[in-house]
């Protein structure tokens, strides 16, 4: 059997993974059945680039990194840990600036990816919890948000 082959670039799987979160969205499927669906290949992809390493799921203390294991979050983390201050504002854009890397689409769009979360799949928000914030004031048309003690 012939199979051809496609390359894909990192941002092209991210897109591609954004529009079906989208039209899992519009099909009205419940936000954890979203969750569960796009977090998964996002950890895959993650994975895929060098962003994610399987490890053990020990909560790390004081903003510190978790033995083994890395996020494409980790740098958020460690940005937020190093602040003083009580509350951190910031736009999307210097979120992405922390990173190096585009947030996914879902942030832009959808509150709920602001959750402060910590079980389950949510490496984003766990970033600001490991750190000791919390996000508030998350203005999505604004594209900004605080991250609190």
């Amino acid at each position: 059997m012939c199979m051809s082959q496609q390359a894909w670039t990192e941002a092209e799987l991210r897109d591609a993974l954004d529009r079906y979160e989208s039209e899992l969205r519009a099909a009205g499927k419940a936000r954890n059945t979203v969750t569960t669906y796009v977090q998964h290949p996002e950890r895959f992809i993650n994975w895929l680039v060098g962003g994610y390493r399987p490890g053990p799921a020990t909560p790390p203390a004081n903003g510190a990194a978790p033995t083994g294991r890395t996020s494409r979050y980790d740098a958020l983390r460690r940005y937020l840990a190093d602040r003083s201050e009580p509350t951190v504002r910031t736009t999307f854009a210097q979120i992405e600036q922390i990173l190096g890397v585009a947030l996914p689409n879902s942030a832009r769009r959808y509150r709920p990816w602001w959750a402060n979360e910590a079980a389950g799949t949510h490496v984003h928000a766990r970033a600001w919890l490991d750190a000791g914030r919390r996000t508030a004031n998350v203005d999505l048309n604004a594209g900004t948000v605080e991250f609190i003690r």
